[in-house]
């Protein structure tokens, strides 16, 4: 048998030569010098060797616990070499099964079908809270607890900018993760969705209800807005919610062929059923909805159609070609100083204000889309009070500016 001593005083020779062992172990000593472990067996009646490794890099009891595992694989017919050959094609393929490129796999999968916001929402996503953690780890080696410190980071990082307190963005960068790791589930990565033990472990908060904006606030934000230093895209994008009690993604989505200079209307149609299997609808409900236009719509519209002529879009992002991002209008509040108050709340106070001026509630909802019933009434119904509503539209106009 072999020790550190004998081992270190073998020399080289011409050729090479080993020195055995015992139990199939010896170590080959080649004329560079260099000694290596070396393994002898027959596996179905045929001489094999494999390599374990150089000396001293690999120790002598190294290489007899080897020698062991590689004689319990032979009485289990298992072939040491071809088990070998499996665990580095096995650690190869997890090296190349990264949780990066599974989620880039998935968003590739997905792309076609979805909206260019659900795209940009996982994308950034990925960038921000995801990969920096767990990009480059193995996917099946993710755990539930490498989740939670994404979560956890995730929700940190929102409370120290003082944008929030972070629930909602650790529960949707665990359902983002959750859908990769689905995705992984099917295409035969892994078996097991480590997310699954952290549904509930971030409590979403209570949703606040949209609030009327007070007097004081009313009278800060025109002059915030024509003082903004963002583009007037950006500027005209906030004037035109105020002014056309739409949603914001009703604003953002907004084409040019939508309106009607001589009609003095903004008419939203029904998402065609391939937009709506790709996940993109132009209002909330998939209904017609007729804006009428005010002499302030109308003004910043003819401005917006000059300023940037090219583009589909009424309110362009920095790119002609596509619409405003999907933060930009909450941000530039933020930037104003006025983050307390949402896009949602014009939509409060215009129904408020309206309501206390004795305009019709049914015209207001309307206005709001706030439509109740079946859909097929509610297609016929988008022009209702037509003329009723263009007179309260232009007062509604003329109350902001009053502000």
């Amino acid at each position: 048998m072999l020790n550190d001593l004998k081992i270190k005083q073998l020399k080289a020779k011409d050729t090479v030569y080993r020195v055995a062992d015992h139990s199939g172990l010896c170590i080959e000593i080649r004329p560079t010098g260099k000694k290596f472990w070396r393994f002898r067996y027959r596996f179905l009646n045929k001489p094999q060797m494999l390599t374990i490794g150089q000396y001293p890099e690999i120790t002598l009891s190294y290489a007899r616990s080897k020698t062991v595992e590689f004689r319990e694989q032979l009485a289990k017919n298992i072939d040491p070499i071809a088990s070998q050959k499996k665990e580095r094609i096995e650690a190869l393929q997890a090296q190349a099964d990264t949780f990066s490129l599974i989620a880039k796999e998935y968003i590739n999968h997905k792309k076609k079908a979805k909206s260019e916001t659900w795209l940009y929402v996982r994308n950034l996503a990925y960038k921000t809270d995801i990969f920096p953690l767990i990009g480059d780890k193995a996917i099946k080696d993710i755990s539930s607890v490498d989740v939670k410190n994404v979560m956890d980071a995730a929700l940190n990082r929102v409370l120290k900018s003082g944008k929030g307190t972070g629930e909602n963005k650790a529960v949707l960068i665990r359902q983002i993760i959750a859908e990769v790791m689905q995705y992984a589930i099917i295409s035969d990565k892994i078996t097991n969705d480590p997310t699954y033990a952290l549904r509930g472990y971030v409590q979403t908060p209570e949703v606040e209800n949209a609030q009327p904006i007070n007097s004081q606030d009313k009278k800060l934000i025109m002059p915030r807005i024509n003082n903004y230093n963002g583009s007037i895209s950006t500027k005209n994008a906030l004037k035109a919610l105020i002014y056309t009690m739409l949603r914001t993604i009703e604003i953002r989505r907004g084409l040019k062929e939508y309106i009607d200079f001589d009609a003095r209307t903004w008419t939203i149609p029904i998402a065609s059923k391939s937009d709506i299997l790709s996940g993109k609808r132009n209002m909330k409900k998939n209904r017609i909805h007729v804006v009428p236009l005010s002499d302030q719509m109308l003004q910043i519209l003819k401005v917006q159609f000059s300023a940037y002529p090219d583009s589909p879009y009424i309110f362009p992002g920095v790119n002609s070609n596509t619409m405003i991002g999907p933060t930009t209008l909450n941000q530039s509040f933020r930037n104003m100083n006025l983050g307390h108050i949402t896009m949602h709340d014009f939509r409060a106070t215009a129904s408020t204000d309206l309501n206390e001026a004795n305009y019709n509630s049914n015209w207001i909802e309307l206005q709001l889309a706030h439509v109740k019933g079946d859909k097929v009434k509610a297609t016929y119904d988008h022009a209702k009070w037509l003329n009723d509503r263009k007179k309260m539209m232009q007062d509604w106009a003329d109350m902001v500016d009053s502000w």
